[in-house]
């Protein structure tokens, strides 16, 4: 073949891959975790919410997380997870994905009806990190996908209202699709034991994207397979006390993570 003709397919194969890659929605994370509260005991220290975060943010950077860049990853936990640093946070990373990206925010440390609790929150209000302001910084970003997933006592309280479905009862499209992974009911507490080095959760749902929710063998963890994995076992290591909940707009068939 001639060797004119043969850089010139190279470079058009060398294009379509660049175009490929760019095409694919990037992930912006902003992890949290917060184990030592400033203003002890009101609300009391935990163990293991801070590794948590770590080991979230340890997974993101993983092949099988995705290779995320230090960019793309914001985390923060104990003392330095006040509110202002966490919204600031959100805001500088966020702000970097494109209309076809992703964003997500994961949270593990203390919670309460409407709210989760950043290391400074103390008997005021106003203090609390509460869901509708993570909302409202989830909505100023134009991105195809977002993800909250919370690790908190009452995360379920974080979903308010009814989906939006067809008459087949399935989610309608949108330009968004938005996704709530809550780690207990409204009502319920969420529990870490030291067994499971963190949140049982996060443990869960770290343990089902490394592959044990893939059942299949297909070597791609759709949320129809991460969800039932994690619910069933954040139940049976809490015996029955923490139900995980589950809501949003995005299909089964969503991916949730690769294992090639």
């Amino acid at each position: 073949m001639n060797i004119k003709i043969t850089m010139l397919i190279i470079s058009i194969l060398m294009i379509a891959s660049n175009c490929q890659i760019n095409g694919q929605a990037k992930k912006f994370v902003v992890l949290v975790g917060i184990s030592n509260y400033i203003n002890h005991p009101s609300p009391k220290n935990l163990t293991l919410a801070d590794d948590d975060a770590r080991n979230f943010a340890a997974y993101f950077k993983s092949d099988i997380g995705g290779n995320l860049s230090d960019k793309q990853i914001g985390l923060i936990t104990n003392e330095k997870a006040t509110k202002k640093n966490i919204i600031t946070l959100m805001n500088k990373v966020f702000s970097q994905a494109s209309a076809n990206d992703m964003i997500i925010f994961y949270f593990s440390g203390h919670g309460t009806s409407g709210a989760f609790c950043p290391t400074d929150t103390d008997n005021n209000y106003s203090s609390l990190l509460s869901h509708a302001e993570i909302k409202s910084i989830f909505r100023n970003y134009k991105t195809k996908y977002k993800i909250l997933i919370a690790d908190a006592c009452h995360a379920g309280s974080m979903y308010q209202g009814k989906p939006q479905t067809n008459n087949n009862g399935n989610a309608q499209n949108t330009n968004t699709k938005v996704l709530l992974l809550m780690s207990s009911q409204a009502s319920e507490t969420s529990q870490e034991k030291i067994y499971t080095k963190g949140g049982v959760f996060t443990r869960c749902l770290l343990e089902a994207l490394k592959g044990k929710a893939d059942k299949n063998n297909d070597k791609i963890i759709t949320l129809s397979e991460l969800f039932p994995f994690v619910k069933q076992n954040t139940i049976r290591l809490t015996e029955g006390q923490q139900t995980p909940f589950i809501e949003g707009n995005v299909g089964k068939g969503l991916i949730m993570g690769r294992l090639k």
